[in-house]
């Protein structure tokens, strides 16, 4: 029904709020007026039966103008000129100031502020208060010229109260559809609140780890490479150097890229290609590369991965989620400490498993681990972070169709858990 209903008035995208309180003023309208017919013959007055028939005719014509040919002003300009036009002639052949005229004009008065423009109420206003006056005070100059209609007292109360409730109908069904707009104008607006005090925050978070987190690894990466250009090669120290460099340039890359992804991501233009990818293909290059970077803290980095292992991914964000955990246990094991990533079957999912026992989470931290509130923190070698990585990988997670959860206790280390269905 609602379907119809917004069909007929109009699609907000299409007709301002004004013109569809109009197409639902006319559409009321069709429905009254078609009863005002019979009703007016019942109680003896032909002339206002003709009058609702013309009114009926002309309110239709006006309509369509408005809805299917978009000229929404010169329809409800004309609508409001026919319709006094129609109360003063009614006025003159049904009983006059006794008749139900001024109860009309009353509904009239309420419409014409609903639909109007705030630059014309004056003049529409005007219009009734001219026409109100004016009818009232030409009868109580020339009596005479008002038709006395009704053939009794029963047929003069049947008019009168029939039009007061066509009137308390039409003033409560515009009420009615001007609040429902209100409150869906306020609750849009309520969301852009919302979505802007978001982008702010997104704004704000951005611009602090360009000014900052991204510039304090590249000041570093600036400072060891004027130190390797001064140093003989020869030396020992160049080569921890060296090391101590690519392991920055390492994290300050994965660091990066977690910007751009979840940059990407808060402008709604991540897409996700999900198909399906052997595991082993998928993960085994990432583990590698991350191999090298624990072996420069003496960490051991293990994993087991049936090689006929498929899952329903997007390779490049499952690729993005280990990165990330990888990265946080690495940075955050003691030297001399294990990592180990394997793969468990928990149908219909694959569970990929990554352990550590580095230094675990404290239960604050527990708390916002996944949220935009989680406050980038230091390894166990001093590695920065934007914390942002772990916000990433729930979000690019729970797009792929899959989960992520963990178990920590502080000092004892940590295991994440990423579901994948299988594919």
């Amino acid at each position: 029904m609602n379907k119809y209903w917004y069909y007929l008035t109009g699609l907000n995208q299409e007709f301002s709020l004004e013109s569809r309180i109009f197409h639902s003023f006319c559409i009321v309208a069709f429905f009254i007026l078609t009863l005002c017919v019979p009703l007016n013959l019942i109680l003896g007055l032909p002339i206002s039966a003709l009058l609702a028939v013309v009114a009926l005719i002309a309110q239709a014509c006006l309509y369509y103008l408005s809805r299917f040919k978009y000229k929404t002003q010169i329809s409800l300009w004309l609508s409001i000129f026919i319709i006094h036009i129609i109360i003063i002639v009614n006025y003159f052949f049904n009983s006059g100031i006794q008749g139900p005229s001024f109860l009309l004009l009353v509904a009239i008065f309420f419409l014409v502020i609903s639909l109007s423009k705030p630059k014309e109420y004056w003049f529409f206003i005007s219009l009734n208060l001219v026409v109100a006056s004016g009818l009232a005070l030409f009868e109580y100059l020339y009596p005479e010229l008002v038709e006395k209609s009704y053939m009794g007292r029963g047929f003069h109360f049947g008019d009168i109260i029939s039009t007061y409730f066509i009137s308390v109908l039409t003033i409560l069904i515009g009420l009615r559809y001007i609040k429902k707009n209100y409150y869906i104008s306020q609750n849009l607006l309520e969301t852009k609140a919302a979505d802007l005090e978001r982008i702010n925050s997104t704004k704000n978070k951005l611009f602090t780890i360009v000014s900052h987190d991204l510039r304090a690894p590249l000041a570093t990466v600036r400072s060891y490479l004027e130190i390797l250009s001064n140093l003989d090669p020869a030396k020992e120290n160049w080569l921890e150097i060296q090391s101590d460099l690519i392991e920055m340039t390492q994290n300050t890359d994965n660091m990066l890229s977690n910007i751009l992804m979840w940059s990407a991501s808060q402008m709604e233009g991540i897409s996700i290609n999900k198909k399906p990818i052997l595991l082993a293909d998928t993960l085994i290059p990432v583990i590698r590369v991350f191999q090298s970077i624990a072996n420069a803290k003496q960490i051991a980095l293990n994993f087991e991965i049936d090689p006929g292992l498929k899952v329903l991914a997007d390779e490049n964000m499952l690729q993005l989620v280990i990165r990330n955990i990888l990265s946080n246990a690495i940075k955050f094991t003691n030297n001399g400490g294990n990592i180990q990533l394997t793969v468990e079957s928990d149908y219909p999912n694959y569970v990929i498993k990554i352990s550590d026992n580095g230094i675990g989470m404290t239960d604050q931290i527990k708390d916002s681990i996944f949220s935009l509130k989680a406050e980038s923190s230091f390894g166990t070698k001093n590695e920065k972070g934007v914390g942002l990585g772990l916000n990433l990988s729930k979000e690019f997670t729970d797009m792929q169709g899959g989960r992520i959860w963990f178990e920590s206790a502080s000092g004892k280390g940590s295991t994440f858990y990423i579901s994948i269905p299988i594919a």
